[in-house]
């Protein structure tokens, strides 16, 4: 069986300066984003992920599959410790689950189910020394003869008008 790592959403997507900006403007794109970072990690480590957010009325009790993380949003009128703390719960003295919270409220609740826990700025830095390579590679695909021809007509449209500017 895998290891299943349980993540209070927000508290992670907060370690990462990138995706705290990008949430004052779009939040549904940080949280995919970090989805995206979440996924490339639980490949490689060969984890379940599964990350709750606190819901609102358009998300409440919304629950999906995203790049193969389990995404849950809590209810309106809960938020989403009440949910990890259920979670935690369902899993009993479970070995194989660990919780990824700075929340000193869901960390204390975890221990004492005998449930592991780790900080979410250890688990957000161990996550981005893997991302660089990862998304490098996963993103760098070759350009397309179509591709380079029209960046070598362009650079050559941008040398000729200099030629004529220096002239």
């Amino acid at each position: 069986m895998k290891r299943k790592i349980l993540i209070d959403g927000y508290n992670l997507l907060y370690q990462f300066p990138e995706l705290r900006r990008k949430l004052e403007r779009d939040s549904e794109g940080a949280r995919d984003m970090l989805v995206s970072y979440l996924a490339s990690y639980a490949i490689e480590k060969d984890f379940a992920v599964v990350v709750v957010f606190d819901g609102n009325r358009r998300t409440a009790r919304l629950t999906k599959r995203k790049k193969g993380i389990k995404i849950i949003f809590s209810k309106s009128t809960e938020d989403a410790d009440f949910v990890i703390k259920k979670i935690i719960d369902r899993s009993g003295r479970n070995s194989d689950l660990v919780v990824v919270s700075s929340d000193k409220e869901i960390e204390n609740y975890a221990k004492l189910c005998g449930v592991k826990t780790i900080l979410s700025q250890r688990f957000a830095r161990d996550v981005a020394e893997r991302l660089p390579v990862e998304l490098g590679e996963k993103y760098d695909t070759p350009l397309s003869q179509k591709e380079v021809d029209e960046w070598l007509q362009l650079f050559r449209k941008r040398s000729d008008s200099k030629d004529s500017i220096s002239k």
